[in-house]
């Protein structure tokens, strides 16, 4: 699974837990099996919450070098047209 691929299907887990928490209701935490999927759901809406943290942040990465590398050669082709002048 690529990036892109990753990344959307951990928006997609994390917009399905969401919209389940929504809907429960304290009082549906009595009953130890809608305790347990509670909890699953928390655990499952996290990690699909990190997922998207960790492709955002590459993303972040690769878009500063990229920034940096490109200004870099601008600067240089401007200095040499400077100097050429």
């Amino acid at each position: 699974m690529n990036e892109r691929e990753t990344l959307l299907e951990a928006l997609h887990t994390l917009y399905a837990r969401l919209d389940t928490l929504r809907h429960l209701e304290g009082q549906e935490m009595r009953r130890a099996e809608s305790l347990e999927q509670y909890h699953r759901t928390l655990e499952d809406a996290y990690a699909a919450f990190g997922k998207i943290e960790t492709v955002i942040d590459e993303l972040g990465q690769e878009l500063g070098y990229h920034h940096t590398r490109l200004d870099n050669e601008v600067e240089q082709d401007s200095s040499h047209e400077e100097k050429d002048a």
